[in-house]
């Protein structure tokens, strides 16, 4: 008997709780506006403004795997259809090689908690 094909997601016990999802070959998901969401009282392009000023005044103090993932994050923050998942993958990479220099750090950090809670 051959062996079937399966696209599907399986799942046995617990809880799944899921944003977006695509299965399959070719599949794709997207979020809608990244930013649309955020909780009252929280200014999100603030955040992002302070994060993308922070980037460039410690550029020179952070390392190559950082700056790329920096510019990656930037190019990505700079569209009009930014893809939320690609933006938390990014902030949570610059997470880790930008720890070292702590002013990145932290505009990271809150930008990233601010992704994640949406």
């Amino acid at each position: 008997m051959p062996e079937a094909t399966n696209y599907g997601i399986q799942q046995s016990g617990g809880v799944s709780q899921v944003g977006n999802q695509a299965v399959g070959s070719g599949a794709y998901a997207s979020g809608g506006s990244l930013w649309a969401a955020a909780p009252p009282g929280v200014d999100a392009t603030a955040l992002v403004r302070q994060l993308l000023e922070v980037l460039d005044r410690h550029r020179g103090e952070l390392s190559e795997p950082a700056r790329v993932t920096a510019a990656q994050l930037r190019a990505e923050l700079t569209r009009p259809d930014a893809e939320p998942g690609r933006v938390t993958g990014l902030l949570q990479r610059l997470a880790v090689v930008a720890a070292p220099v702590t002013p990145v750090a932290t505009a990271v950090g809150e930008l990233l908690r601010l992704a994640q809670a949406l």
